[in-house]
């Protein structure tokens, strides 16, 4: 978005976190230095803006100082779901965490492996309403906005649940890969993301466990930094045994690049996925990527063989897959044409234009003021 804008506008990225540049360039393929932008520290208390932890209460606090420094600007965007500026702004629906009730719905796995912090507990519901009490919700704010979500399922659910009208815009794969060849990429799975228990690669290998029994002789990649928690300790021990599943942990930039390109396979483990990055750079690096058929992931792939109900399923179907060097070649064309979608290209285009018809609506707004 930043280098969307930075051209033209004035742009503040504003934040409750450090920021890393070189770090964030690395990863998302960017090529932006502190002249393009300028960086807004949010105040957090108690070391709030040191940790990754206790979102809600961060994001609480993040929206109040919103509502305080609003009027400064002439367009306020959120990239990262429903936000009260104050006035009319812009926001992105990337997920739906959000909205506590709406987390456990999409992602069961979060509260059975979290259940005393994410089940419905007095401890969790005194949490929330602390938050609540920092920064109320209005959710006639978020009606004020206008809405972007990265899939088609996004917006029915926001259309339905909360009476919010959206426009669709994908998400980008924002890494470019250099080309390999099908016969030169090894025959083998990788996995990206957040190795957090919603993402569910614990199913990934139980589901490659049953395709290797079935004669097929593949391997997995995971990329994702294995935190210090118990979800982290269950994934080692699982990939312990079994020499074909490699945690690379956390990687980004050439690393990961070549690690995606360099396999013919891509699979995503989360149930519910709004519009998951990874599985779009998969797409574009040439994978043939297999995902639950749940959320807005079914849009990238756009094709009933890959798409899958449960783990029998996704065996099922990868073995079909596996054993017939015809469909793979249906798949690859028809995944080509997937790709197109999900270019840089096409997301910077169409946030450009959705932040001028802000921008020009609001200008025609104040003309039509100061004439009245």
């Amino acid at each position: 978005m930043i280098e969307a804008l930075k051209m033209d506008f004035d742009v503040t990225l504003i934040t409750g976190g450090p920021v890393d540049l070189a770090r964030l360039n690395a990863y998302y393929g960017t090529s932006l230095s502190p002249e393009d932008f300028q960086i807004l520290q949010a105040p957090m208390p108690f070391g709030l803006g040191r940790t990754a932890q206790f979102a809600a209460l961060r994001g609480a606090f993040f929206q109040r100082y919103l509502r305080r420094v609003g009027p400064r600007y002439d367009a306020m965007i959120s990239a990262y779901n429903v936000c009260d500026f104050g006035a009319p702004g812009i926001q992105f629906i990337a997920d739906f965490s959000f909205m506590d009730e709406w987390r456990n719905k999409l992602h069961p796995a979060l509260a059975t492996q979290k259940r005393w912090w994410y089940g419905d507990s007095i401890l969790r519901r005194a949490y929330l309403g602390l938050c609540g009490l920092i920064s109320p919700v209005d959710r006639e704010a978020w009606k004020r906005n206008v809405t972007v979500a990265n899939s088609d399922w996004s917006v029915e659910l926001m259309r339905r649940e909360f009476g919010i009208e959206s426009r669709v815009l994908y998400s980008p794969g924002a890494i470019e890969f250099s080309p390999v060849s099908w016969e030169n990429r090894e025959n083998g799975f990788v996995c990206v993301g957040r190795v957090v228990p919603e993402k569910r690669m614990d199913a990934v290998i139980r589901i490659l466990d049953a395709v290797r029994e079935a004669g097929h002789d593949v391997h997995l990649h995971i990329l994702g930094g294995l935190e210090d928690s118990p979800f982290g300790a269950k994934l080692r021990e699982l990939a312990a045994p079994r020499k074909w599943v490699s945690l690379e942990g956390r990687t980004f930039g050439r690393k990961k690049g070549d690690l995606i390109a360099g396999h013919r396979f891509g699979i995503n483990g989360c149930e519910t996925d709004n519009m998951p990055n990874a599985v779009a750079e998969m797409v574009k690096a040439g994978c043939i990527a297999f995902v639950p058929n749940g959320g807005g992931q079914t849009e990238i792939v756009n094709h009933p063989m890959l798409s899958f109900e449960d783990e029998a399923d996704a065996a099922q179907k990868i073995c079909t897959v596996l054993s017939s060097r015809t469909l793979q070649d249906k798949l690859r064309q028809h995944l080509g044409e997937q790709a197109a979608k999900f270019s840089v290209e096409n997301f910077q285009a169409g946030f450009r234009n959705v932040v001028f018809e802000v921008l020009s609506k609001k200008l025609v707004s104040s003309r039509t003021s100061v004439l009245h």
